[in-house]
């Protein structure tokens, strides 16, 4: 598998940094996504400030539990706000 992401950084108001290995990089404001079903775990700031990069995904975790995201699900977002 390529590593397409270098780093993700959090940031405050519920952001993300995307740093990606072709020096290309993006802010992904998550703040309302943590009001939904799906992204309810990170509305912690203990878990939203776990996130790593792994690969192709932005990954949290939440006690023993994972939780993980492709970039291109969180740019696509990005594109729709």
């Amino acid at each position: 598998m390529e590593t397409i992401l270098k780093a993700v950084t959090p940031l405050l108001d519920y952001r993300l940094a995307l740093t990606f290995r072709n020096g290309s990089s993006a802010v992904v404001n998550m703040e309302r996504r943590v009001r939904t079903l799906r992204f309810a775990r990170l509305a912690s700031p203990q878990v939203f400030s776990s996130v790593k990069a792994d690969g192709d995904k932005v990954v949290w975790q939440d006690g023993g539990m994972s939780f993980g995201v492709y970039f291109h699900e969180l740019l696509d977002a990005m594109l729709m706000e």
